[in-house]
């Protein structure tokens, strides 16, 4: 059935390069107009975690936190019967408004209070940005070391890729960024990385066989090879991503998002990004490219084509 569906997909390379542009564009006008909506791990807040005696649900314990002046708080189920509730920073005696205020309602059995400043936002940001810096350079370094440095360029185009894609979802649909997102950032760069290797292990592998004017054509058949393989592996992680996603409780949800965007941005960016990006770089190299007399006779005939 793949092979039914096998198209010219390196011939169609600056159609990919566009569409990618888009959506990262649109990310980053979102970004800029509406930024992230940031958690208070990033700002500063105060949360609480607590249990019921009676039965409720998310809009319940909202409906009962806005009548008592804070309807921006943010509640998330943690476990069975278990609610984390989002606070701006409180004083105690605010946060015992808020316990007394849900007793009278549910009659609270448990509760535990966490207060977050502003520089534990800061190092949580500084460590993701110095861990991403510092998987870049080995990624540069492998991957130049098992394939040549023009791999390891397209590799880092294709995570950069999957970064401001998966930020610009984040941005446009104002869902919530926490610890958990920065978790799966992470683990995106290790899935998307994956992805690309199998690609590039197979053009490497194919890259004898490459005539000249005919790296492009190489570059297809090695990705039409792995298509399957590719296809099979995205489905078999976005299942229990999925799965996290529908029925995990709201802080697995948060992980699951980003792990959905991310993988599905790897998977697309190492056939439709990196593997183009490497095929434009290579045909510019003397032994790759079209030989002057085949291309002016084919430059040729596509003018008496459009003539008749």
């Amino acid at each position: 059935m793949i092979e039914k569906l096998r198209v010219d997909l390196m011939g169609k390379k600056y159609w990919w390069f566009a569409f990618s542009g888009l959506i990262i564009i649109v990310g980053l006008i979102s970004l800029a107009t509406r930024g992230l909506n940031l958690s208070i791990d990033f700002t500063s807040g105060s949360r609480l975690v607590t249990r019921f005696a009676q039965n409720t649900n998310t809009d319940g314990v909202r409906s009962v936190l806005g009548a008592a002046g804070y309807g921006n708080a943010v509640v998330q189920t943690v476990g069975e019967g278990r609610y984390q509730v989002t606070l701006p920073s409180l004083n105690n005696d605010q946060q015992q408004a808020v316990v007394k205020a849900l007793d009278a309602r549910f009659h609270v059995a448990e509760t535990s209070w966490n207060v977050v400043g502003p520089t534990f936002g800061r190092q949580v940001a500084d460590s993701m940005l110095k861990a991403v810096f510092l998987a870049w350079v080995i990624i540069i370094i492998y991957v130049s070391f098992r394939f040549e440095f023009k791999s390891a360029v397209a590799t880092l185009v294709a995570l950069i890729h999957d970064l401001l894609v998966t930020v610009g979802v984040y941005s446009i649909v104002g869902r919530e960024v926490t610890s958990a997102t920065v978790a799966a950032v992470l683990t995106i760069l290790g899935y998307s990385l994956y992805d690309t290797i199998i690609v590039f292990d197979r053009i490497r592998e194919n890259a004898p066989k490459a005539r000249r004017g005919a790296y492009a054509d190489m570059v297809n058949n090695s990705i039409w090879e792995v298509m399957t393989r590719s296809i099979i592996t995205s489905m078999l992680t976005l299942m229990p991503v999925i799965a996290l996603l529908v029925f995990g409780g709201e802080t697995l949800k948060d992980f699951a998002f980003a792990l959905l965007v991310g993988i599905s941005s790897g998977a697309y960016s190492s056939i439709f990004v990196a593997a183009p990006l490497l095929t434009l770089w290579k045909e510019r190299e003397k032994r790759y490219r079209p030989p002057v007399a085949k291309a002016k006779k084919a430059k040729a005939k596509v003018k008496t084509a459009k003539a008749r």
